[in-house]
């Protein structure tokens, strides 16, 4: 109760404070078409500092209490183009006018991923993508991973529609990062069936780099990264402070999900809070009626459609950001939950009544801030602290009784010190150091990791040089990871006797990374990248020490160090040389890319012909790998109430050792769409409707000990609108997925030899913001 009273009281302490604050200037300005016309609703960010407003009937915006400093504003409303605007600010007040056309085209305009700083995508060296505003409402899904799989280069490895992991060029599991705000997220990411806990409300959008990011990031994210990044906080520009926020309320039919969310949120001139609590709940997925012919190693085998016995999911999340904008900078507290039970379908030959799931608790501190040292020099701390617990249950009874199979306790200490820098009006750059603590328990009766404690140091350096038509980027990056491994009895006898026992070592690992790319403007349409980068990646605990069966992948793992308790552990290298340009012009958007990713000491799962305890045996191997493909998107926009668009990828993998195509390597897939929209139907906004087709190319280029996939046709269509309501744009979307109810098994689906994919859903979701 003191603590909470203490909480309590520096809470009160910091908004008197900050409205006891002098005013400071403001930079205001009006947004128009090109009729000039003022436009409402546009959301207006300052990207650098993380603050957003929106324009009123007349299209005015305005912030107050902006340091003095060189910002970048982006200026977001769907049916418009978006646009971003560099703006110096010395403290007095600043005047911006700006013009956006109506477009139905919907293209990045900024890039906070691939550096410490955000800059405009046309001078990105990387390839990048994001998903926002409302084009991210109209695609959100049951999971991260779902939600962007139609990316061009992404895809997603799922276990039935509760569980989904990212994959970026045929990498997936540690091999991409997922951050949320700035902070990575630890949880457990080695298991095929373990996805990633992130809250899809009250994002404003979901930016993914493809390609090693270790300069950036550290260790792991040799594939890439997913940043997923929520709503910046909005403050007052009057005496009066600002009420705002949004309620989602959803549905999808295939497993009768039920969702929603509310956000609250409060702001005066200098202070920002924030809260959201969010739920879904679903029940076992339908999936076509009939039956379907899948390969097998066996053969052919028969499976049934229907209902997906024991595969519904449910979910509680929230949290609270708090934050202080001052003329020093601003700083930030935030605490987030995420709790996910699922359930884990089995193979209905095998054992028709087997109900194993998961329960999952996850729970996050974090603190970061930008404080202004000078104009042109700014310091950005960040301090995390997770905690998950992840919890395995054979069956429904055991988990009533808390008899756990897998128990796994992890707690991370994560921090970062970034010192931007501004050198000239063409340089400018980030120093920075980072540390990660790590202290892993395994608790259950499966000791499928030991217990061990694990420690990694990182110092950094990226600097930029922007011309009138090139933007270079160097930089480099050492890394150090300790890792100690505690004595851990993974198998005992009836007396308590150890029978399987990993031994106390210590490990350690260490790495250079780094990256050179070149943009190159060629005029205000046309700009090309390249990027040349090396990343690295340790083996995880699990592909060290993996011992026994893992209920949730239904096999039987032997890590590297089972194997050979003497073998000497190697990081993953990689060398990835990436491609691409972009145009964008009028109407017509292009976007291409390709790349090479060469790993060496590639770490992955090797089936063998062994059977331990009625599982396949895979053994944990290390050998050089490469991974070769392109992405590509094109829109197009024939009329003003029309928006053609294309996009699709392909990778080739080949484990170089064996000459042989690596396992759960996706599919080309090519994704066409048609949409209408139009900017006013009587009082409606943007109202739309759009159809489109996904066609995945059957999977025959696969490991000889994994089976192929047939290909697939999807057809999906979709009606929404917006309209105005209390000062801000209502949304609602209606989409139909998979229209025809076509059988199929898709190649990155652990269930793909027993069981169907999800059959058609009728989805409807519904977003009501409000500011008052």
């Amino acid at each position: 109760m003191r603590k909470l009273s203490l909480i309590i009281f520096y809470i009160a302490l910091l908004i008197l404070t900050s409205n006891s604050q002098t005013p400071g200037n403001k930079i205001r300005g009006t947004v128009t078409d090109d009729d000039k016309k003022p436009i409402e609703f546009v959301s207006v960010t300052v990207q650098d500092i993380g603050i957003s407003t929106s324009t009123n009937g007349e299209g005015n915006f305005e912030f107050a209490g902006i340091p003095p400093g060189n910002y970048l504003l982006i200026f977001k409303r769907s049916g418009y183009e978006s646009k971003t605007l560099e703006a110096s600010f010395d403290g007095r007040d600043t005047l911006i006018n700006i013009s956006l056309s109506e477009s139905l085209i919907e293209t990045p305009v900024i890039d906070v991923t691939s550096s410490f700083k955000a800059s405009e995508v046309s001078k990105s060296t990387f390839s990048v993508t994001e998903l926002n505003g409302r084009n991210l409402t109209k695609q959100r899904s049951q999971t991260l991973a779902e939600t962007i799989e139609n990316i061009p280069g992404l895809s997603s490895v799922s276990t039935g529609v509760g569980i989904g992991k990212p994959v970026i060029r045929g990498l997936s599991s540690q091999s991409v990062l997922i951050v949320h705000d700035g902070v990575k997220q630890e949880s457990q990411m080695w298991g095929d069936e373990h996805g990633p806990e992130i809250s899809l409300f009250d994002l404003d959008r979901i930016e993914i780099l493809r390609g090693p990011a270790s300069l950036v990031y550290g260790a792991d994210g040799i594939g890439g990264v997913v940043n997923v990044i929520t709503k910046p906080l909005e403050f007052s520009n009057k005496s009066k402070p600002v009420f705002y926020g949004e309620a989602v309320l959803g549905g999808f039919s295939v497993n009768n999900q039920g969702l929603g969310n509310l956000t609250l949120g409060i702001g005066t001139k200098n202070f920002g809070l924030k809260g959201h609590f969010g739920y879904r709940q679903a029940q076992d997925t339908k999936t076509p009626e009939g039956t379907f012919d899948v390969n097998t190693l066996s053969g052919i085998r028969t499976i049934n459609g229907g209902k997906l016995f024991n595969s519904g999911s449910k979910e509680v999340q929230g949290g609270a950001n708090f934050g202080l904008n001052q003329k020093f900078g601003n700083v930030n507290l935030s605490f987030d939950i995420f709790n996910r039970q699922v359930q884990i379908h089995e193979d209905p030959e095998i054992d028709p009544e087997a109900s194993p799931n998961q329960k999952l608790n996850t729970s996050q501190f974090s603190f970061n801030g930008s404080f202004n040292i000078t104009k042109k020099l700014k310091l950005e701390p960040v301090l995390s602290y997770q905690m998950q617990e992840r919890k395995e249950f054979e069956s429904k009874e055991d988990k009533e009784a808390n008899i756990t199979a897998l128990d796994l306790k992890i707690n991370t200490l994560d921090g970062s010190l970034k010192l931007n820098h501004e050198i000239s009006e063409k340089i400018s750059g980030t120093v920075g150091l980072s540390f990660t603590g790590q202290n892993n328990e395994t608790l259950g009766e499966e000791k499928l990791i030991p217990n061990y404690d694990a420690n990694t140091f990182g110092a950094y350096v990226l600097e930029k040089i922007n011309t009138k038509r090139f933007t270079f980027s160097l930089g480099g990056r050492f890394d150090t990871k300790r890792l100690n491994i505690k004595e851990t009895v993974f198998e005992a006898d009836s007396a308590g006797n150890p029978l399987k026992v990993v031994r106390t070592q210590d490990i350690n690992f260490n790495a250079v990374s780094g990256s050179f790319g070149i943009a190159y403007l060629a005029n205000e349409y046309v700009n090309a990248y390249m990027n040349i980068g090396r990343g690295w990646r340790p083996p995880s605990e699990y592909e060290l020490f993996a011992d026994g069966i893992h209920e949730g992948t239904f096999r039987y793992d032997r890590g590297l160090r089972t194997q050979n308790p003497g073998y000497d552990p190697k990081p993953e290298e990689s060398i990835n040389i990436d491609i691409g340009v972009r145009v964008d012009y009028k109407n017509f958007n292009l976007q291409v890319s390709g790349y090479r990713n060469e790993i060496f000491n590639f770490v992955y799962p090797s089936a063998t012909t062994d059977t331990l305890e009625g599982f396949p045996v895979y053994d944990i191997k290390q050998d050089k790998s490469s991974f070769i493909g392109y992405e590509y998107t094109v829109q197009f926009q024939p009329a003003k109430w029309l928006v053609l668009s294309a996009n699709g990828d392909y990778v080739k993998t080949k484990n170089e050792a064996t000459n042989n195509p690596l396992p759960f390597t996706p599919p080309m897939k090519n994704i066409f769409e048609l949409k209408l929209q139009k900017q006013h139907m009587g009082k409606l906004l943007n109202p739309y409707i759009k159809f489109g087709t996904k066609l995945v190319s059957a999977q025959n280029d696969v490991d000889p000990l994994e089976a192929a996939t047939k290909g697939y046709t999807l057809l999906n269509a979709g009606i929404g609108f917006d309209f105005a309501l209390a000062k801000s744009v209502t949304s609602v979307d209606f989409t139909v997925d998979n229209i025809a109810g076509t059988k199929y098994v898709d190649h990155l689906s652990r269930y793909k030899s027993y069981a169907l994919n999800p059959g058609r859903s009728f989805n409807l979701q519904v977003s009501v913001p409000f500011r008052f």
